[in-house]
C-alpha cells in the first residue's frame, strides 16, 4: 500500500514538473513571439515612416513630417530637428522645425552651439541618450546660461540623434527630443529615432538634389527669358511660373519688342516637351523672332521666316507662337498665330473676345501664315498665355479658356497700376496654386497715350512737295512744335522726293507725335526697298538718305500689303523758354 502511494506521489511530482516545464516553455515562446512581433512592429513602423519621407521632395514638408513622426515614436514631450540648407548663392545656414511645442516656446533662444551636450550630435559622432540630462557631467558648461535658458521648457530625459548622409557622410542635421520626467527614453525609442533619422537622411539627400536640379533648370529658363522693359503707352504685366513638379526646364517663353514708329510687338510661344533640348530650341526660336522683328517684317512674314528656320534645327518638337504688333497711329493690332492658343482682346468696356481663327500650323510644320488686324483703341487689353494656365487633368482646355475670359473681365475693371497683382490673382484663380505645367501670361493694356496724328494724301504732281511743306508747318504749329519744323520739312521733302522719283506712286504722308518723338512716314505702292549709298564727289544723287540719317534718330522701311512705308523718327527736344521781357 505504501509502495503504491509512493509511486502515485512520484508520478504526480513528474506531472507537476512536466507542466512547469511546459508552462516555462510556453512563456518563453510567448515572450519570444512578443519580441518578434515587437521587432516586426518596429520594422513596419519604420518602413511606413520611411516610405512617406523618401517620397517627399518638398523640403519644408519633409522635415516637419520627420520631426512629427520621430517625436511621436519616441514618446517625447517635444522634439526638434535642426537641419542645414544651402541657398542659391552657396550660403549655408541652419533652420529648425518643432513638434509638441509651439514655435514661440523657443523663438527667443539662440540656435544651439557645439557645446559638450550638443556637439556630438552636430559632429555626427553618435547618439546621446540620458535618463536625466541635468545630472550629466557635460550639462551646465555652456556660458552664460550654465544650464537651460530662462523660460525653457522643463527637461530631464534627453535623446539626440545625428542625421548623416549615407552617400557623402555629411552631417545634415540632428534630432533632439526632451521630456520633463527622468528615464523616459528606452533603447527601443533610440532604435526608432535612429531608424527615422536614417530615412530622413535619404529623404534630405533626395530633396536637396531635386532642389539643386530644379533651381538649375529654372535659372536656365529665366536666363533665356527677356527682361520686359516699360513701354510708353502700355501697362504690362508678365508672369512665368515653372511647373511645381519635375526638375526639367520647359519651353515656354514671352517677349515684348519695341519697333520703329512707336509700334510694339507682343510674343508668346511654347516648345512642346521638357528638358534642355526644349529649352535650347526655345532660346533659338525666341532669338529668331527678335531678329526678324528687327527687320520690321509684318507678323505673317515673321512667322514664315521663323518656321523656315525651325525646319533646319534638330529635333521634332511642336512649336507654337503668336506674334502681335500694336500700331498707335491707327490704333490697331495686327497678328499671326502659328498654332498657339487664341489671344484674348479685352475691350475698354470689359468685353472679352478670343481670336480663335486658326491662321497657321505650328512652326516647323506650317509654311504659310495668315495675318489679321483688329481694332485696339486706348483702354483695350491683350492677353497671351500658354496651356499651363488653362489646361488641367480635370479640366479641358476650352473650359479653361472660358474661365480665363471671366477672369479677364474682372481684370479689366481694375486700375492700370494693379495689373501685376491682379495677374497673380488670376493665375491662382485658374490653377489653384498648383502648376502641372509651366505657366506663362502676358497682359498689356493700352493706357490712352497722349499722341496726335496728321495725314496728307500724296500724288506724283510737281506741287506735292510744296503742299506737304505747308501741311507740316501748319500741323507742327498747331502742336506747338515750331522748333523742329525746319528739320521735319527737310526730312519729309527727301522722303517724298524719293517716292515720286523712284516709284511714281506716293500714297500719303503721316505725322505722328507721341511723348518726345515725331515719326514722319511716306507710303507708296512699290515694294522695292531704298538703300543708303555713300555719295560720290562730283556725282549728283545718293544724298537724300544720307541727309535723312543725319537729321533723325533712326529711319527704316517696312512692307505693307500694297507697297511699303519709309519712315524716319526725330527726337523732339523741349522747346526753349521764351523771354517774355524782350
Amino acid at each position: 500500500m505504501t509502495s503504491k502511494h509512493s509511486e502515485n506521489d512520484h508520478l504526480r511530482d513528474q506531472v507537476t514538473l512536466l507542466r512547469a516545464a511546459v508552462d516555462a516553455g510556453t512563456a518563453a515562446l510567448a515572450e519570444a513571439e512578443a519580441r518578434l512581433q515587437a521587432e516586426r512592429d518596429l520594422v513596419d513602423r519604420l518602413q511606413a515612416v520611411g516610405q512617406r519621407l523618401t517620397s517627399q521632395l518638398d523640403m519644408d514638408a519633409l522635415v516637419q513630417d520627420a520631426t512629427d513622426a520621430a517625436t511621436q515614436a519616441t514618446g517625447a514631450a517635444f522634439g526638434a530637428f535642426f537641419y542645414n540648407v544651402v541657398n542659391e548663392r552657396g550660403e549655408a545656414y541652419t533652420l529648425y522645425t518643432l513638434s509638441g511645442a509651439p514655435r514661440e516656446a523657443f523663438s527667443s533662444f539662440p540656435m544651439p552651439r557645439n557645446t559638450a551636450v550638443f556637439g556630438p550630435t552636430f559632429a555626427g559622432e553618435g547618439v546621446v541618450r540620458s535618463d536625466d540630462i541635468t545630472a550629466d557631467a557635460r550639462y551646465g558648461q555652456n556660458a552664460p546660461y550654465k544650464g537651460m535658458p530662462a523660460g525653457h521648457l522643463p527637461l530631464r530625459s534627453y535623446l539626440a540623434v545625428p542625421v548623416v548622409s549615407a552617400t557623402s557622410r555629411e552631417v545634415l542635421g540632428g534630432f533632439f527630443f526632451g521630456h520633463p520626467e527622468p528615464g523616459q527614453f528606452t533603447g527601443r525609442h533610440e532604435q526608432l529615432a535612429v531608424g527615422i533619422a536614417g530615412y530622413a537622411a535619404i529623404a534630405l539627400d533626395n530633396a536637396r538634389l531635386f532642389a539643386m536640379q530644379r533651381n538649375t533648370a529654372v535659372e536656365l529658363q529665366r536666363s533665356m527669358l527677356p527682361t520686359i522693359d516699360p513701354v510708353p503707352g502700355f501697362e504690362i504685366a508678365s508672369k512665368y511660373l515653372p511647373a511645381a513638379t519635375g526638375s526639367e526646364v520647359g519651353g515656354d517663353w514671352l517677349d515684348v519688342i519695341s519697333l520703329p514708329g512707336r509700334r510694339t510687338a507682343f510674343v508668346m510661344g511654347d516648345v512642346m516637351g521638357r528638358g534642355v533640348g526644349a529649352a535650347a530650341v526655345m532660346g533659338q526660336i525666341r532669338t529668331a523672332v527678335r531678329a526678324y522683328a528687327a527687320l520690321d517684317l509684318p507678323p505673317d512674314e515673321v512667322m514664315r521666316h521663323v518656321s523656315d528656320l525651325a525646319r533646319t534645327m534638330p529635333g521634332h518638337q511642336f512649336i507654337t507662337c503668336v506674334y502681335a504688333v500694336h500700331d498707335p497711329v491707327n490704333s490697331t493690332l495686327s497678328y499671326a498665330n502659328a498654332g498657339h492658343l487664341p489671344p484674348a482682346i479685352v475691350a475698354p468696356d470689359g468685353t472679352v473676345t478670343f481670336l480663335r481663327e486658326r491662321l497657321g500650323l505650328p512652326l516647323r510644320i506650317g509654311t504659310r501664315f495668315l495675318q489679321r488686324q483688329v481694332d485696339f483703341p486706348p483702354g483695350s487689353g491683350l492677353a497671351l498665355y500658354t496651356d499651363g494656365l488653362v489646361e488641367r487633368r480635370d479640366r479641358p482646355v476650352d473650359d479653361g479658356i472660358d474661365e480665363l475670359g471671366h477672369a479677364l473681365r474682372e481684370l479689366a475693371t481694375r486700375p492700370d497700376t494693379e495689373a501685376d497683382v491682379a495677374c497673380d490673382k488670376l493665375i491662382h484663380q485658374l490653377t489653384g496654386g498648383h502648376y502641372d505645367d509651366d505657366v506663362a501670361l502676358l497682359y498689356a493694356r493700352n493706357t490712352h497715350p497722349d499722341s496726335v496724328l496728321a495725314i496728307q494724301p500724296l500724288t506724283a504732281s510737281p506741287t506735292t512737295a510744296a503742299e506737304a511743306r505747308r501741311f507740316i508747318r501748319n500741323a507742327l504749329t498747331a502742336w506747338q512744335l515750331e522748333h523742329v519744323t525746319d528739320q521735319a520739312i527737310t526730312v519729309a521733302t527727301e522722303l517724298i522726293s524719293n517716292a515720286v522719283r523712284h516709284t511714281q506712286t506716293p500714297l500719303q504722308l503721316r505725322l505722328h507725335y507721341f511723348h518726345d518723338r515725331l515719326v514722319i512716314d511716306v507710303s507708296d505702292r512699290d515694294s522695292r526697298i531704298p538703300r543708303r549709298r555713300e555719295p560720290t564727289p562730283g556725282v549728283p544723287g545718293h544724298r537724300g538718305l544720307v541727309l535723312v540719317e543725319a537729321l533723325t534718330d533712326r529711319w527704316g522701311t517696312r512692307p505693307i500689303i500694297d507697297g511699303k512705308i519709309v519712315w524716319a523718327e526725330l527726337v523732339v527736344p523741349a522747346a526753349a523758354p521764351t523771354d517774355e521781357s524782350s
